[in-house]
This record gives C-alpha cells, sequence and structure tokens, in this order.
C-alpha cells in the first residue's frame, strides 16, 4: 500500500494552534480593504470643508452688500440729526445757484426777443407779458378775433373751448384801444347780453354794465346781445351770426 495517498477529515478545536475560523465568523471589517476606508474619510473631510467655504463666503457677501447700501456720514457726525441740519445762510447748493442763474439768463432771453411794445400797450405798461399764438396782447389780457360768424350762444361756447371767455370791457380806455384790433369795420360779439326786457345788460362774468362808462346803442329788446364796433356797443338780436372776441389773462415774464 506504499504510495497511496488517503484523505481523512479532521475536526479539530477552535483553539487549536494552526485552525482557522470559519468565514462567517469572520468580522465585517476585515473584508473592507483599506483604501476604501481612506477615500469615505478624505470624502467626509471634503464635504466639511466645502460646507465651511460656503458659509464663510456667505458672510462676506452679505457683508459687502449692507456696506454698499449705506450712505456715508459726514466727518464728526454720528448721522443721527443729518435729516434736521439747516443750511446756514450765504451756504446754498452751487448746483442750486447755477440752475436759478440759467433761468434767469433764459428769463432775460425770452424778454428781449418776445417782448417788444405793440400799439395795444400803453407807455408806462405793467410790464412784458406773453400770449398764445395768434392771440393779441394788452395790459393784462390776451384777445383773439374769430373769422366765421357764429351766433353769440355759439360764440360763448367757442371762446370756453379755447380756455377763455367772451370779451368783457372794463373801461372806456379799453375799448378806445381795441379799435385797432377791430378795425371798426364790422361788429364783433362781445361777453354783454340782456336776456329780457326786465333784466340789465349783464357781462358773462356776472357783472352788471356800468352805463355810465360804457353805453349801448339801440334798444334793448328780449334777447338781446352785445357787439362792438369802433369805440361803441351795439344792441344786437343773439340770433344774429357775427364774429366775436375771446380773451384770456396773458402770461407775464
Amino acid at each position: 500500500m506504499a504510495g497511496e495517498i488517503v484523505y481523512a477529515d479532521l475536526n479539530l478545536p477552535s483553539g487549536f494552534p494552526g485552525s482557522r475560523a470559519p468565514l462567517s465568523a469572520q468580522p465585517l471589517g476585515a473584508r473592507s480593504p483599506r483604501w476604501h476606508r481612506t477615500a469615505l474619510w478624505v470624502g467626509w473631510i471634503g464635504n466639511l470643508v466645502l460646507v465651511i467655504t460656503l458659509l464663510a463666503l456667505g458672510m462676506w457677501v452679505s457683508q459687502l452688500t449692507s456696506e454698499k447700501g449705506q450712505t456715508p456720514a459726514a466727518p464728526g457726525s454720528d448721522g443721527a440729526g443729518s435729516r434736521d441740519t439747516v443750511t446756514p445762510p450765504g451756504s446754498e447748493d452751487p448746483s442750486t445757484e447755477a440752475c436759478s442763474a440759467r433761468l434767469e439768463l433764459f428769463r432775460s432771453q425770452l424778454i428781449q426777443s418776445l417782448c417788444h411794445p405793440t400799439k395795444l400797450d400803453p407807455p408806462g405798461g405793467s410790464g412784458c407779458k406773453l400770449c398764445p399764438s395768434d392771440w393779441r396782447p394788452h395790459r393784462d389780457k390776451c384777445y383773439w378775433v374769430s373769422r366765421e360768424n357764429k351766433m353769440w350762444n355759439e360764440s360763448r361756447s367757442n371762446c370756453v373751448e379755447r380756455h377763455s371767455q367772451l370779451l368783457v370791457i372794463e373801461d372806456q380806455e379799453e375799448l378806445e384801444a381795441l379799435q385797432d384790433l377791430t378795425q371798426g369795420s364790422a361788429q364783433l360779439w362781445v361777453g354783454l347780453s340782456h336776456p329780457s326786457p326786465e333784466n340789465t345788460w349783464t357781462w358773462v362774468n356776472g357783472s352788471r354794465l356800468d352805463q355810465i362808462l360804457l353805453r349801448v346803442q339801440g334798444p334793448a329788446r328780449g334777447n338781446s346781445c352785445g357787439a362792438l364796433q369802433g369805440n361803441q356797443i351795439h344792441s344786437q338780436s343773439c340770433t344774429a351770426a357775427l364774429k366775436w372776441i375771446c380773451q384770456r389773462d396773458a402770461v407775464p415774464l
């Protein structure tokens, strides 16, 4: 039986020298390679560093934004009473003074370019005043004469649409000055009416006609209105078709 190989199943005790524990009894950590554990630690440390970096960056951006939104205070001031500071006389903002100077220069240029004496302006008048285009100035008023004919009520409405009213003559001097404007060739409606025989002549602003200063030529019939011709006012039927005069306030310079 020489040279034969015999296999035997030996049951050795666990504490016997040279024996191995079953694979199922080996600890779990013994099966994990060392490089794997090292990679896990490196990953955790990297995440921690990233979180700390993000927090620091957020705090820096927040501080920078708050600094940009603040208005620097004047030297020696705590900022508490900056809004209540009163500017002493003679220490105005140079930009304000420059703006006022430019406005005054513009005003003087307007006066030189637009303000010229007219035949309607009396000597020693009340200063330079401006009127809209196609309007004639005289004292504190601007006058506009129509080119078409309408009844008195229609003429009154047209003046209102132009932000004005039918002419109200205040005195004899104004009546005389208007002769150049009307040229005395035709009758023009003014803001004077006599609605019924019981009433008196009344202007569109509600005032009564002073017949001592101004007299109306012709009888005052029912539904009569005043028309200017030359330096006289005539009584006309309000349904007649005439040209008319509007007036508005002049703009002073």
